[in-house]
């Protein structure tokens, strides 16, 4: 993936980007405060000769929010009506190249979920920590004003740029051999598709299937091979829907008792037959998630590779690997397997695969850059000493101590120290860093944007959380998030 241009380098911003869009986490009223505050610092502070610099977009939701108070702002100052300006899901979608800059205030899956809107050019993005972890996000809300100032008016910023993956769900079809198909010069065959009122070519897999599938009758008992066979000479398969996943692909067994079986490809080589709960093929960025969970190995953001992890494997046989990013990756659900698989894109859109239906995986051309607090080693270090709690304990006692040293801890030492044998995590000497701080361990510290302390509601962490209909931003559904 060297040939993502500018990765770690310093970038500077120029006057002409003027449009900042602000992704704030559901279901938070005291993160619709924070975004309020944060828009109003943004259109109203003068920069680049500009009383007013920049149009800020918000989440839809908020417009008729009784803590956003959107109706308020324009009252107090109509600068607003223009400046302040309200996107959805099919807004990025369809335009990602107006925006110049993206903040996010959540967690890293706030991050997710950008990622998740902007299927194909990403933005820029100053992740804010306001969520419970915070691999992806270095920036405190109390820091960020001084971070966007020294973006804006210093020497620029430095970003990383995390890789995707390219998944594309390929359907098993035996009906399409009576379709009229033509061949291109390069090999690929197409069928004549009339959908939606335009005819166009749709791109098949038949003669890569048929000749993995003649493999597989090779190797399965007879009866099974002979049936197999029959079936190969009409087997096509066609692309039904593709996503850009920036932690990771997964297929898993879904609600079946069954282990998968799955049959895994790369570069048009059979890699392994997968007998296992599932497979995880992660990014280096989605190392810290769920392929960690399941055995994998942590990957910094700047190596450009594909990890593939077994969930569960039947035998030991099958480790986790670190692939290299130009290599296209299949996962196939073989007509041998006992049931279907289930698959999910960053842990949304899950779909069923059926016997004969496969998915491709490989790079995106389209990554998502995320700006530093520092440089992209020192961020990744220091999210995991905090996120991780990386090598805090206590450290090993040297054989060598000093006689008054030994005879003041058994002075010292209580009955209740003598049952700590297990006390191995020494949580007093390890402060987290004030920059990752959680508006949770310093609220006092996080809340505002101006000098003026913000408005507050004081909650025991005993109470009763609100209902749904009492938050202003309410979860974007799976039809409005639908292309």
């Amino acid at each position: 993936m060297g040939r993502f241009m500018g990765y770690n380098k310093r970038l500077n911003w120029t006057e002409d980007m003027d449009t900042i869009l602000i992704v704030t986490k559901a279901r938070e009223n005291r993160l619709v405060r924070y975004t309020r505050k944060l828009a109003e610092w943004l259109i109203l502070t003068p920069r680049f000769d500009k009383k007013h610099p920049f149009k800020v977009y918000v989440d839809a939701h908020l417009e008729n929010g009784k803590h956003f108070r959107y109706k308020h702002m324009v009252e107090k100052n109509p600068i607003f009506k223009e400046k302040l300006r309200f996107w959805t899901p099919k807004l990025c979608y369809e335009n990602p190249g107006m925006f110049h800059l993206i903040i996010t205030l959540g967690g890293d899956g706030t991050v997710l979920f950008t990622s998740w809107m902007f299927q194909n050019i990403v933005p820029p993005i100053l992740p804010l920590h306001l969520g419970s972890l915070g691999f992806l996000t270095p920036f405190t809300f109390h820091a960020c004003r001084q971070a966007l100032k020294d973006m804006f008016e210093g020497e620029g910023y430095r970003s990383t740029v995390r890789m995707r993956l390219r998944c594309t769900v390929y359907r098993y079809r035996p009906e399409l051999s009576t379709h009229k198909t033509r061949q291109s010069s390069c090999g690929d065959l197409y069928r004549k598709s009339g959908e939606g009122g335009t005819e166009a070519w749709e791109r098949l897999e038949t003669a890569w299937m048929r000749k993995h599938l003649k493999q597989e009758a090779q190797r399965i008992p007879q009866e099974e091979g002979i049936e197999l066979m029959r079936q190969i000479p009409c087997y096509t398969t066609s692309p039904e829907e593709s996503y850009e996943v920036l932690n990771e692909l997964v297929v898993d067994r879904g609600p079946s008792s069954y282990m998968s079986m799955l049959e895994l490809f790369g570069d048009e080589q059979h890699l392994t037959t997968v007998q296992a709960d599932g497979l995880c093929i992660a990014t280096p960025t989605g190392s810290t998630a769920y392929t960690l969970s399941a055995g994998g190995s942590l990957t910094h953001p700047d190596i450009r590779a594909i990890l593939v992890t077994p969930i569960c494997a039947h035998t030991l046989n099958f480790r986790p690997m670190l692939l290299p990013d130009a290599m296209t990756m299949r996962v196939v659900i073989p007509f041998s397997s006992r049931h279907s698989a289930y698959c999910s894109f960053d842990g949304r859109n899950r779909v069923e695969l059926k016997q004969g239906d496969h998915i491709k995986v490989s790079a995106s051309p389209y990554p998502v850059p995320t700006i530093c607090y520092e440089d992209a080693s020192k961020d990744w270090i220091a999210s995991l000493q905090e996120c991780l709690h990386w090598n805090v304990r206590q450290r090993q006692k040297s054989f060598v101590m000093v006689e008054s040293e030994e005879k003041d801890k058994i002075a010292t030492e209580t009955p209740a120290d003598e049952n700590r044998t297990f006390a191995v995590i020494d949580e007093g000497k390890t402060p987290l860093s004030p920059r990752k701080m959680t508006p949770a361990l310093s609220e006092a510290s996080s809340t505002t944007m101006s000098d003026e302390e913000d408005e507050t509601v004081a909650t025991s962490s005993f109470s009763v959380p609100p209902s749904a209909e009492e938050y202003d931003l309410q979860p974007w559904t799976e039809d409005e998030l639908r292309r």
